[in-house]
Order: C-alpha cells, then sequence, then structure tokens
C-alpha cells in the first residue's frame, strides 16, 4: 500500500507541472495576450509556457511582446512553478484553515527524505511564508530603483513586482528585451541577492528558523549548502572578471558577481553575452550545470551533490575509508547518489548538445551552452546567427521540463523502490588506476 502511495506521489508531481504546462499553453494562444501582427505559434505558446512553469527563461519570443495581461499570465506560471504546484496546493489549504490530510501529507513527505510527516506541515508553512516575505522586501527594494532610473510609477511598480518574483523563482524572465543590460548597480545588486535567498532551498530556512528558535546548532547539510554557495559565487566571480581582464573584454567586479550568481539557474544577465570570452562561457556552463540547493526554486545537480563529490574526494585523499563533514559521517548511498547524479547530468549536457546541434545550424560551443542552460533550468542563452528549428524547440522543451522534475524524482517513478539484499557477499578490490 505504501509503495502504492509513492508512486501515485511520483506520478501526480510529475503531470502536476504537465497540466499547467497545458493550461499555460492554451492561455497563452489568446489572441488579446499578444501584441504582434502575427498571431503567436502553439510552438512558441508550449515553449513559453514550459520555460515559465519550468522557472527556465529560455525564450523563442521576447516578453514584451505579450500585452500586460500576457506577461501576468507568465508570472503566475512562474510563481506556480517556482514553489511546486502540491506546495502550493498545500498552503493554500493552511491558508484557509484547513488540516493536511494523511494522505497529503504523506504524498508532501515523499518529496524529501530529509523531514518526517510531523514536520511536513511546518515546512508547507515556511515555504509559504518565505517565498511572500521575500518577494514582498524584493518589490519594495526594487521600486526606487527603477523610479530613479526614470520610469513611471505604475511601471516601477510593475517592473518590480515582476523581476522579484522572476529573481527568487530563478525564473530569469524579464519585460526589458535586453534583460538587465544597462541596468543600475541598485537593481542588479537587490535581483542577485532575491537569486541567492530563492537558491538556497526552503530547507535551509527552516533549519535556520529551527536552530534559531530551540537554540541549536545547524546541521551539516545547512552548513554545507551555505559554505558552498559562497564558495561558488566567490570562485565564479573571480574566474569571469579575471578571464574576461585576459581576453581584453573587461568585465565589472558588479558584473562578474551578478553573473555568478544568476548562471547557477537564475538566468538574468547584465552584460551581452556575446561579450564573453570562450573560457567565461566554459565557467558559465560549470556553473549552469552544479546549480541551486535542495528545496529550491532553481535546478541542476545541487550544491549537495557537488559538495559531497568533493568531500568525498578529499576525504580519499586524506585516506579515509568514510566520508567526514562537519564531524559528522555521510552514508554511502548519499555519496553514490552524488556521483551518480553527477554523471548522469554531464551525459546528458552531452547528448543534448550532440542532439540540438543536428537538429539546428549552431556551433558545438551554442549548442553544449543551451542544453546546460535548458537541463540546469538556467535560461542564459548565446546569440546564434540561425533562429531554432521547430525539433530543436521541442527537444529543448523536454530539457526543460526534464531539468524542473528532477532526475532524482524521475529514477524514483521508474524504479519504485529500492530493494535492499539481505545477502552479503565476499569484498573484492578492484583496480582503479
Amino acid at each position: 500500500m505504501l509503495i502504492s502511495v509513492i508512486k501515485k506521489s511520483q506520478l501526480y508531481f510529475i503531470f502536476s507541472f504537465a497540466l499547467m504546462i497545458a493550461g499555460g499553453t492554451l492561455l497563452l494562444k489568446l489572441p488579446f495576450l499578444f501584441r504582434e501582427e502575427e498571431p503567436l505559434s502553439w510552438l512558441d505558446s508550449f515553449f513559453t509556457a514550459t520555460s515559465a512553469v519550468c522557472v527556465t527563461g529560455l525564450t523563442t519570443v521576447n516578453t514584451s511582446s505579450f500585452h500586460l495581461p500576457g506577461q501576468l499570465l507568465i508570472l503566475l506560471l512562474i510563481q506556480l512553478g517556482g514553489i511546486g504546484v502540491m506546495t502550493l496546493t498545500t498552503s493554500i489549504l493552511l491558508v484557509l484553515g484547513r488540516k493536511l490530510s494523511f494522505g497529503n501529507t504523506l504524498l508532501m513527505s515523499n518529496l524529501s527524505d530529509r523531514f518526517t510527516l510531523r514536520g511536513t506541515e511546518t515546512l508547507t508553512r515556511t515555504v509559504m511564508h518565505y517565498t511572500l516575505i521575500c518577494e514582498a522586501a524584493g518589490a519594495v527594494l526594487l521600486f526606487p530603483g527603477f523610479r530613479w532610473a526614470g520610469y513611471s510609477i505604475p511601471e516601477s511598480l510593475w517592473y518590480a513586482v515582476f523581476h522579484s518574483i522572476s529573481a527568487f523563482c530563478n525564473a530569469g524572465f524579464s519585460p526589458f528585451d535586453q534583460n538587465l543590460v544597462g541596468q543600475s548597480a541598485w537593481i542588479k545588486l537587490v535581483i542577485a541577492l532575491l537569486i541567492i535567498m530563492g537558491g538556497l532551498g526552503v530547507y535551509v530556512v527552516y533549519d535556520i528558523r529551527s536552530a534559531w528558535q530551540l537554540k541549536q546548532r545547524l546541521r551539516a547539510q545547512t552548513r554545507l549548502i551555505l559554505t558552498t554557495t559562497v564558495v561558488l559565487i566567490a570562485i565564479g566571480t573571480l574566474a569571469l572578471w579575471g578571464l574576461q581582464e585576459i581576453g581584453e573584454k573587461p568585465m565589472s567586479w558588479l558584473d562578474a558577481f551578478f553573473q555568478s550568481v544568476s548562471a547557477r539557474t537564475a538566468g538574468f544577465n547584465s552584460v551581452p553575452l556575446g561579450t564573453l570570452t570562450s573560457s567565461s562561457i566554459a565557467v558559465m556552463i560549470l556553473l549552469m550545470q552544479i546549480g541551486a540547493s535542495p528545496g529550491s526554486t532553481g535546478g541542476g545537480m545541487k550544491t549537495t551533490t557537488i559538495a559531497l563529490a568533493v568531500a568525498a574526494i578529499y576525504n580519499t585523499f586524506k585516506g579515509n575509508r568514510r566520508v567526514l563533514v562537519y564531524k559528522r559521517e555521510i552514508p554511502p548511498v548519499n555519496v553514490m547518489k552524488a556521483f551518480s547524479l553527477i554523471v548522469t547530468y554531464i551525459l546528458l549536457a552531452c547528448f543534448g548538445a550532440i542532439i540540438i546541434q543536428s537538429l539546428t545550424p549552431c556551433t558545438m560551443q551554442w549548442a553544449f551552452f543551451e542544453s546546460a542552460s535548458a537541463l540546469g533550468t538556467v535560461g542564459l542563452a548565446l546569440d546564434n546567427p540561425e533562429p531554432l528549428t521547430s525539433a530543436a524547440k521541442l527537444f529543448i522543451i523536454l530539457y526543460m521540463f526534464l531539468g524542473r522534475v528532477g532526475l532524482f524524482t524521475i529514477f524514483l517513478f521508474l524504479l519504485g523502490r529500492e530493494h535492499k539484499s539481505r545477502l552479503t557477499y565476499p569484498e573484492e578490490r578492484v583496480i582503479v588506476s
């Protein structure tokens, strides 16, 4: 019975996103939402809805091509996709004063082995409160930035709300055709902060809140996520600034910091990506593959996956047979999952690049960047002289959906359960070098 519920929950999780995409596709086709003379094609509507729900940010038509109701619909799809349809549903029930049924609580707890059934309802409240507070605060901070830029009060309010939700959900959508190129330092800093807050994940926020209330120390996972996030931002900033200086295409420290933050699943750009050197593009691809943290609005391999892999390598070089992090031993199964996800993401990114290049005229660098961007739900895209073919658009749609739903969730759905053998076998070493 339990296995059946688990399977149904995974099915529900996957099909919830599929249904939102289908609904968004139909609504975006409404003629009064699109401002261009040529009507929005079904494929472009499908692509835009998928990108919004999967909080990716890749587009085949500019967001400015939609009237205000169309942009509002895109923003709604971003919000729904950002916090997850099941989390949103249970949050609404809680707001209405209802208690979660045991079935719904069990379904929610299956999304993560990090929380018990008892803690799931509190976690759901945390998701709702954290999201609303961050997005509201972001809009308040962004409003004067757009006002100082010369926009009217209604325009400034709309741009502040749109960019706040898009940034917190790590979506990368912007009503501006040039994205954030040319915007003020204040706007870039606030949006970077929103991206970080959305990318940390609700598990970190939940743990920080619990540690504060109970006067306890943070869990190893939270400390690992915070440390990894700071290290990745610092390394990315230094790498992008240095490589651009070497390539004689200077980038300011602020833009290097912003692109380092944004590359891990947000998808905003404060500089034209055509000015990036090949080395900087390689760094961006690496950051896009790593992504955000578990339980966040971002995608990618996740920061904990990379952190566990680095910890395993470090402990191996030290001669330890166990993986130790912050005086805690990590179960071998977690380390195996981390390496499995890393290898799978790399192989899928390479496979996607090969398929994209075969489907549309482009260079391998462009194809690999596009593949990593779609799979990591980032949304950054390099300029390509040739437009995407219909087949390439469909393939990128598939990769955006795969990246948002999560490879591990699909693995759980396909496998159903883990088979634990009661037998033990003789140990035998294998030469690895």
